[in-house]
């Protein structure tokens, strides 16, 4: 199996929210980060391409990471290209990256690929921010 985390990181400015991106740690070893970024030249949020073979522990600014939920060690690729083509939502100003990882893991869900942990998703929604 894969466990799915979410990494929570300090801000560099404290009016925004924390930081979130997705950990996955598979069971023979691979890992990767999964979040998306805000290009302040207009762009908007967009997709990082994963990083792979790190841990979110070894940046600075790392707070904690919450096991969420498993995906079944076959499904570690598949999961990765998904979560890659999660859609970003430049139009809202509650939406930021906690809300990709809430949204990626729901879609993750919904197609079989994920299982959330139910306490882990109550907790969760309980910590989001909702402004940018």
């Amino acid at each position: 199996m894969a466990t799915v985390y979410i990494a929570i990181y300090e801000v560099y400015d404290e009016r925004d929210p924390n930081h979130w991106a997705l950990y996955i740690l598979n069971s023979n070893g691979q890992r990767v980060i999964l979040q998306v970024n805000d290009d302040k030249t207009g762009v908007g949020y967009y997709v990082e391409q994963p990083v792979y073979d790190k841990e979110p522990e070894r940046s600075g600014r790392h707070k904690v990471s919450m096991a969420v939920g498993q995906i079944p060690a076959e499904y570690y690729s598949v999961a990765v290209s998904m979560l890659l083509e999660v859609p970003v939502d430049n139009v809202s100003s509650t939406w930021n990256c906690q809300a990709w990882v809430v949204s990626a893991l729901d879609y993750l869900e919904s197609s079989g690929v994920f299982r959330w942990d139910p306490a882990a998703r109550q907790r969760v929604l309980g910590l989001r921010q909702h402004w940018q």
